[in-house]
């Protein structure tokens, strides 16, 4: 088994964090980012975006459609206050279309981008008058168009973070803006000890609030501040 690498720091200074479902998880000493030990590849990960998995985050968002779309309006809102390049905004992980039709909603040229074709398609039922991508982001090909990019709990679902993340730099024109949220590792411990189920193989990686930032520099993004986010989750901008 080929050891981890820290995609923050490049070193191998990996620790085991726990077993769970028979998945480990390991911790890097130096950074405290935290991933599987073995990563799957991106056609198995792709098997897991199940017509099953699909459904159930259509009820989800269903029945908390109300809320859902107040937050993806104030989201919308922020990341419309950023953009200072221009209108183009691209929802990556776009699920079934609520943040796409909050921002056109406000003036924005927004289209979406979701892996799973059945989340895809309701989004299309749902909105028919708005665009939507069904594909990896790691497949996509329009680079240095979008003015703004929103990527909300998605990060963590990803086999390979730097190509992903070097993907959203890419989809950005020049003083373009990312506006990134994630689950912390935080979130998942007490006493130095994971208290909850980490969700693999769904969820593969967790930042926290110190080594998302030195994570997103590395990529090449010029300036990252974080957002008040209530609940312990990460919500990050940054700028091309």
């Amino acid at each position: 088994m080929t050891d981890p690498i820290c995609p923050i720091t490049g070193k191998s200074d990996w620790e085991s964090l726990c077993e769970q479902d028979g998945f480990e998880w390991v911790r890097f000493r130096d950074s405290g980012y935290v991933q599987l030990r073995t990563m799957p590849k991106l056609d198995e990960a792709k098997e897991i975006q199940s017509p099953e998995i699909g459904a159930s985050y259509i009820d989800g968002y269903t029945k908390k459609e109300d809320s859902k779309r107040r937050r993806s309006h104030r989201r919308a809102a922020y990341l419309r206050r950023h953009m200072k390049t221009g209108k183009r905004v691209m929802d990556v992980g776009s699920n079934v279309g609520f943040f796409v039709e909050a921002a056109s909603a406000l003036g924005l040229d927004a289209v979406g981008l979701e892996i799973n074709p059945v989340l895809a398609d309701s989004a299309r039922r749902r909105f028919p008058h708005l665009s939507f991508h069904t594909c990896a982001l790691e497949e996509f090909e329009q680079q240095g168009v979008f003015d703004g990019v929103y990527c909300s709990e998605v990060i963590e679902h990803t086999v390979d973070v730097v190509h992903f993340a070097r993907q959203l730099f890419d989809l950005l024109k020049p003083g373009g803006v990312l506006y990134l949220t994630t689950p912390s590792i935080n979130e998942y411990m007490s006493g130095g000890k994971v208290n909850r189920n980490l969700g693999a193989p769904d969820h593969k990686l967790y930042f926290n609030k110190r080594n998302i930032e030195q994570f997103l520099r590395g990529i090449g993004f010029s300036s990252v501040s974080h957002k008040l986010a209530f609940g312990g989750g990460l919500q990050v901008l940054a700028r091309r």
